[in-house]
């Protein structure tokens, strides 16, 4: 614990450090249209490259003009058009009809298409583990209050209602993956909140015959809370992922993913779950920040993604709107 305090303290003294939100964008997409083009230029206009077809999965380049939202004609959705890789072709594609190969969503979220992905479901198996399950999720309609119509929801082919989905291209396996349970973090913490001067565990969990090794990190929140124009307001804030494990201890900066848009915008960041899904004997997580006007996000980071020298990589985030 004393080891816990003195990082905190060097953390805390290690000054402002300017910190910009940075907009997330996938490694690779999965087409979802039945055809898809992908063309020289970002315009429906531009010469044809090649068709990609549905389940096709491409390589992230960069969007184009910093992934702002346009429609492609009057019919489309608004989206980017993003610059991709498919085989030895380059060109651009709308993203209205690509989704991340990473996918997190939630039973009742408000949805038209399942992209064709892989799902899981983790779900709470006994009073103190999770598991996670191979389903088949589906699209029903439901009357919602809110909107005062049916709308299509998210379910699963289930009895339970699971705590989130997954969607991936890969294979993952099924069983015990963390120690939550029918708990909530703020069960054992008190609070899930990552505000200044807050530190929470991370950890895989194990079964009770498991005596192999699991690594354990620590989330810490550092910053300075002021009281401006009449409201408490969150400056130089900082979030940092640490392995007490080598001396001296490492980290990881997370800042740039719980950065909100706007510089004057306190940050407002929570840990929503953690566990092993990809089950390699390190900590998974679900990070939950509020970096727009208009809403939030859930993030799932990964262990075993993660470049070297670092624990955790952000794969994909989930919107909550009006949040």
């Amino acid at each position: 614990m004393q080891t816990q305090l003195l990082l905190l303290a060097l953390l805390l003294a290690t000054g402002p450090l300017s910190a910009q939100y940075v907009p997330f964008f996938p490694d690779a997409f999965i087409v979802t249209a039945k055809a898809l083009n992908l063309r020289e230029a970002p315009d429906l206009s531009s010469r044809k490259i090649t068709t990609l077809s549905r389940g096709n999965i491409v390589s992230f380049i960069e969007a184009h003009n910093n992934g702002e939202y346009v429609q492609a004609d009057t019919s489309a959705p608004y989206a980017p058009w993003f610059k991709v890789r498919y085989k030895d072709k380059t060109g651009y594609a709308f993203g209205a009809y690509l989704e991340g190969t990473y996918q997190l969503l939630y039973e009742d979220d408000i949805i038209e298409s399942i992209p064709p992905l892989n799902w899981y479901g983790v779900f709470t198996r006994d009073t103190f583990s999770d598991e996670i399950r191979k389903v088949s999720p589906k699209i029903l309609e439901e009357y919602s209050e809110m909107y005062g119509t049916k709308v299509k929801v998210l379910k699963t082919d289930q009895k339970e209602q699971s705590k989130f989905l997954i969607g991936t291209t890969a294979t993952l396996k099924t069983g015990y993956v963390g120690p939550l349970g029918s708990y909530k973090i703020g069960d054992f913490y008190m609070a899930d909140g990552l505000f200044p001067g807050s530190q929470l565990s991370i950890y895989p969990g194990q079964e009770p015959n498991d005596t192999s090794f699991k690594a354990a990190y620590q989330l810490a929140a550092v910053g300075c809370a002021k009281f401006e124009n009449d409201f408490v307001q969150i400056r130089d804030y900082h979030l940092y992922l640490v392995d007490y494990g080598p001396q001296p201890a490492a980290r990881q900066d997370l800042t740039p993913w719980v950065t909100p848009e706007y510089p004057d915008q306190s940050p407002s960041v929570s840990l929503l779950w953690y566990g092993d899904l990809d089950m390699d004997n390190k900590p998974d997580a679900i990070i939950q920040d509020c970096p727009f006007e208009a809403g939030c996000r859930a993030s799932l980071f990964l262990s075993s993604v993660a470049p070297k020298g670092s624990y955790l990589k952000k794969v994909c985030e989930h919107f909550w709107p009006g949040e």
